[in-house]
């Protein structure tokens, strides 16, 4: 999983990246501008003979006509090859064709409203505020068609979150930043393979995967912007008391289409299969894990996923669904994700689904979906993990409502409320309800 990297080697990556895309890494800044210097006065002294060529060659003998052009033609390849690299990389692999950086800040006020049955405990509200900063870059080799892309993150070693809480345990506490990615990627034609730790390739909803969520392992990948394709791959979910490798398999074949002059949508199916060498990790119980029976459950989880997006007058609308279905739930009552207290078999708590609709007008953005997450239908550890929180992994139903408001091109602001509750509930149960509350600002470069 992510690494934690000491202040001092993060902050030499974070100065490194944009310092070697300057600077090849063996080149001082002084070096830069004079070289940049003098690419332009070739430019312009090309250009004067260039001007020069094209006025003789109207008053050249004729046997000279062709020499003349050629050695213009020449010059002027010359002048777009330089100017060719306007907004690329210079670096001292001369395969590198392109870094691109990228990232995100953001910054969040939350604000968690617990609610309690009468007689089991006091309402609590808790309130924080998180910092989220990304920082990636991706390096292109065009020649050989590979990509690689590493980036950090703050947060901790958590999958499912690379949120920094200020001041949690301290007095203005320093952050953390990890390693967040860390893949190279082969294409050729239609085909691509990626080894590492990447982004999820899978079609998905967001109550289904977190977002934060990085798979690492290897991913073989078919198809194009529109028609079929399939995804499909191993990885590696845990290393189990330092002798063994909990396996993740998964794949997924689907379709991407378009209708109308603007419509597109999505269909597709996927299946993953993880190595019950998981459920003997001693971490287990951080997992919700360690109620199941290990000798009848299994985590194999079948799901259906589908998005229409078109045009309604001046908004741009989308509709989602996902269904899934845990087929490896088995075992009595009191062997669930949902722990011992839980008063029905996982067998009959293997489904869930989500359907929601997101519209774009203008600079505003507006979003509506709401979730049945039964007991044992997924791996709750890996799903969304603001959804629930306080409450329950897996075991709730709920509403999440989204506004948004694009300030510029790369400034905007986000209003989520989500509220859930649990789907079964029983005795020993004590919340009743969870409300959370979630305003961001955040900028995109």
């Amino acid at each position: 999983m992510k690494k934690v990297l000491s202040t001092a080697a993060a902050l030499g990556l974070c100065l490194y990246l944009p310092g070697a895309a300057l600077a090849g890494g063996s080149q001082t800044n002084d070096e830069i501008l004079r070289e940049l210097q003098d690419l332009r006065s070739i430019v312009s002294s090309q250009q004067a003979e260039i001007d020069m060529l094209k006025e003789q060659k109207s008053t050249a003998p004729a046997e000279d006509m062709e020499y003349l052009k050629n050695k213009v033609t020449a010059q002027q390849e010359h002048i777009d090859a330089i100017e060719a690299k306007k907004g690329f990389v210079m670096a001292d692999n001369k395969l590198i064709d392109q870094i691109t950086l990228k990232g995100d800040m953001r910054v969040r006020y939350e604000m968690r409203d617990k609610e309690y049955k009468e007689g089991k405990g006091t309402d609590i509200t808790r309130e924080r505020f998180r910092t989220r900063f990304r920082l990636g870059g991706v390096w292109d080799n065009k020649e050989e068609n590979w990509q690689v892309g590493a980036g950090l993150a703050t947060g901790g070693d958590d999958p499912t979150s690379t949120n920094d809480t200020w001041s949690e345990n301290k007095p203005f506490e320093t952050g953390n930043i990890n390693l967040d990615y860390a893949y190279a990627k082969h294409t050729w034609n239609d085909f691509s393979m990626t080894l590492g730790q990447s982004e999820n390739p899978y079609k998905s909803s967001w109550v289904f995967w977190d977002g934060d969520v990085r798979l690492a392992g290897m991913t073989l990948a078919y198809g194009q912007k529109e028609g079929v394709f399939a995804t499909g791959g191993a990885y590696g979910a845990k290393l189990v008391q330092d002798d063994d490798t909990a396996m993740l398999y998964m794949g997924q074949a689907g379709y991407n289409g378009t209708f109308g002059e603007k419509g597109k949508f999505t269909v597709a199916a996927g299946y993953q299969a993880y190595d019950n060498k998981l459920f003997d990790d001693a971490a287990a119980a951080d997992f919700k894990l360690d109620s199941i029976d290990p000798n009848v459950y299994d985590l194999n989880i079948g799901d259906i996923y589908g998005d229409i997006s078109f045009p309604a007058g001046p908004a741009k609308v989308k509709l989602y669904g996902q269904t899934w279905m845990n087929f490896g739930a088995d075992g009595l009552i009191g062997q669930s994700q949902a722990g011992h207290s839980f008063t029905q078999t996982p067998g009959d708590n293997d489904l869930g689904w989500v359907l929601g609709t997101e519209a774009k007008i203008n600079d505003f953005k507006v979003g509506y979906a709401y979730s049945i997450v039964e007991a044992d239908s997924l791996f709750g550890y890996l799903s969304d993990s603001d959804f629930g929180d306080g409450l329950s992994k897996t075991n709730k139903k709920g509403h999440r409502v989204q506004l948004g408001y694009s300030l510029s091109k790369n400034w905007s602001t986000d209003f989520t409320y989500l509220n859930y509750e649990r789907l079964e509930d029983y005795a020993s149960a004590k919340e009743d309800q969870v409300s959370i509350y979630q305003i961001d600002v955040s900028y995109k470069f």
